[in-house]
């Protein structure tokens, strides 16, 4: 397993440490975690941070499969007035970790649309922490608002709509000319 001094939530694990199936893990940051996390992610604050995490060893140990729930008490800096808010994240996360990129074997991994995460096993173990904190960056909002805030102060609108969408495609006509050809119109 790589260094895990420079990570801000490290929980190595080790795959012979794992129970035979499931092994539950529960995980809490502490404050010097959450400032260290907060600092990772741009954020004004972290006040929590909790995971409720459920290890399955698959594919004779050259695999696992990590699923499990994130609860995270945090503060956003509003993109729009840039003051600080309070947010709360509650939501699951499932992630496989290999020995390989690829995993060669005979036994079949079933994966779910949840697994296009997947990570290393490296030195035959990995790193928890770090695991939650990249799915935690996963449901981190990319442009916060606070709630009610539609509106900058000097009047811009922001809207979440795609104005090239709505914009009509100046090839669609050559498109539509194509089509009534081929159909003899």
């Amino acid at each position: 397993m790589k260094n895990t001094q420079n990570i801000e939530l490290s929980r190595p694990v080790l795959i012979k440490d794992l129970k035979k199936r499931v092994t539950h893990v529960d995980i809490e940051a502490s404050p010097d975690e959450l400032t260290a996390l907060a600092k990772r992610f741009g954020l004004p604050a972290m006040a929590a941070l909790r995971a409720k995490v459920k290890i399955a060893r698959l594919a004779r140990d050259r695999a696992v499969r990590i699923e499990g729930t994130i609860a995270a008490r945090l503060s956003y800096r509003s993109v729009v007035s840039l003051e600080p808010f309070n947010a709360f994240i509650d939501d699951t996360f499932s992630e496989i970790l290999s020995q390989e990129a690829a995993p060669e074997t005979d036994m079949e991994i079933e994966l779910t649309p949840d697994d296009e995460n997947m990570g290393l096993i490296e030195d035959g173990g990995f790193d928890l922490g770090e695991v939650l904190s990249q799915n935690l960056a996963l449901l981190l909002v990319e442009h916060p608002r606070k709630p009610g805030e539609e509106n900058a102060p000097d009047g811009v609108i922001w809207a979440d709509d795609d104005e090239e969408d709505e914009k009509e495609n100046p090839f669609s006509v050559l498109s539509e000319m194509r089509e009534r050809l081929q159909n003899g119109d």
